[in-house]
């Protein structure tokens, strides 16, 4: 059967993205054009799996008056979207855009009623069960504890393939519902171990920590260093190309879409896709990648036995 991905986003935005030659800090400072999206990090790994023709349906709780400005960006895109109703607002969240360079300002989510909690696991729940993949992206409302996140990832986990992309505390204890795939970056990955990666041989080892805290796959993001993918006995590594960038926000997201995206033809077409597809969010940006054609070059990705890698 096709693909077809669920995923939920607990916290999402509005984010303003803000583009400008220059930012002094204490100063006015005149940005030189404003980009308002909906977001968040399942919406956006749902959108990019919309551009690539993957089915998905994205689960989002919202306010009424948020629902309308959603649900266009939705139909925009040609996206499934699935809207709970919740009564607190969204939050705003604002990026500058400074010479290739992006400096974010996230605001926390409002907390949700009890009642609302239940609302949204249920929605998930019912509709992620028959999909491959059941995606939970970024962070959740202020209140709202981390059990809730464990308890909703393994009742799902019994149906079907977890994937959790967050960070910090949320991420250490997602991790005990043993989810089937994680994809932290290099700074969530060292938070959550507590140590840092340096070189490749860092990047291996702490995959193999990761999963034996847990998460039945890791794939991690070393930037422009590329990938490392483990299943907890072998190691995929995806090396990136150079290429010149206009625009970082969003490159995580596109990376996992790209990964499961490809998922049914295997692990290196899967890194591989989600190497091609971040590469041209980096070069294109988000708005312009459906009108190109988007190749995985197999050659970036190589297979690493375990057996070989001394941890």
């Amino acid at each position: 059967s096709d693909c077809m991905i669920t995923t939920l986003t607990p916290s999402p935005s509005i984010d303003l993205h803000y583009h400008l030659a220059d930012l002094e800090i204490g100063k006015v400072n005149r940005a030189q054009q404003l980009v308002v999206q909906a977001g968040g990090k399942g919406f956006n790994v749902s959108k990019i799996l919309t551009k690539m023709g993957v089915k998905n349906s994205a689960v989002i709780p919202l306010s009424e008056n948020e629902e309308k400005f959603f649900s266009d960006s939705a139909r925009f895109e040609g996206m499934d979207l699935i809207a709970v109703p919740i009564s607190s607002p969204i939050r705003l969240n604002a990026s500058l855009l400074v010479r290739g360079e992006t400096t974010k300002v996230n605001a926390a989510s409002a907390p949700w009623t009890k009642l609302e909690a239940d609302r949204v696991s249920k929605k998930f729940y019912w509709q992620a069960r028959r999909s491959d993949f059941a995606v939970i992206g970024g962070s959740l409302p202020i209140d709202v504890p981390a059990s809730w996140l464990v308890g909703l990832a393994r009742d799902i986990g019994k149906k079907t393939r977890v994937v959790i992309d967050c960070s910090g505390s949320m991420l250490k204890n997602a991790i005990l519902a043993e989810p089937y795939l994680i994809k932290p970056n290099r700074e969530e990955a060292e938070e959550l171990l507590g140590h840092e990666i340096l070189g490749e041989k860092d990047a291996f080892a702490a995959c193999f920590e990761m999963h034996k805290m847990g998460a039945k796959n890791i794939l991690l993001s070393l930037g422009h260093d590329g990938v490392v993918f483990c299943d907890g006995k072998n190691l995929w590594r995806g090396y990136s190309r150079k290429v010149s960038v206009v625009n970082t926000v969003g490159a995580g997201d596109t990376l996992l879409a790209g990964f499961l995206g490809g998922f049914k033809k295997g692990v290196q077409y899967a890194l591989a896709n989600g190497l091609a597809w971040s590469e041209a969010l980096l070069q294109y940006g988000s708005e312009n990648l459906e009108s190109r054609t988007i190749v995985p070059d197999l050659s970036q990705v190589v297979l690493i036995e375990a057996s070989g890698v001394h941890v």
